[in-house]
């Protein structure tokens, strides 16, 4: 009597035993088949799980990104916030007034007395004013 292979696994024709996807792979009829860009998934799985935003996908396995860096959900790579702004919470937002950030960073500087920001560059005052 043929017996339905368990989730995650498949056999070959006539086959008598069922062989577990390998990690990364998933089971889909009885093809073991790739996971999509930016999804892992366990050795044995009839399903691949996207990364959550804040990470990438490499290896099968989901990474946080970098300090300073974004990411959406099912990522393949994560984005360095760029100059001006500064990373958190998976968020790239904007620097303070009076402070400046280099691109990929989670935080900002604040200009020094005598300096104010403008264009994400801590400027000398015109003589005769203070910031």
């Amino acid at each position: 009597e043929c017996k339905q292979c368990a989730q995650g696994h498949i056999s070959s024709e006539g086959g008598i035993e069922c062989t577990a996807c390998s990690a990364g792979k998933y089971a889909e009829g009885n093809e073991c088949k790739q996971c999509a860009a930016g999804h892992v998934s366990p050795e044995g799985t009839a399903s691949c799980t996207a990364c959550s935003a804040g990470k990438y996908a490499e290896s099968n396995e989901c990474k946080q990104c970098a300090e300073g860096h974004v990411s959406s959900e099912g990522g393949i790579e994560c984005t360095a916030c760029s100059a001006g702004k500064y990373a958190e919470g998976n968020e790239c937002k904007q620097c303070a007034a009076g402070h400046v950030s280099p691109e990929g960073t989670a935080s900002c500087i604040a200009c020094s007395a005598g300096k104010y920001a403008e264009s994400n560059e801590c400027k000398q005052c015109a003589e005769g004013h203070v910031s």
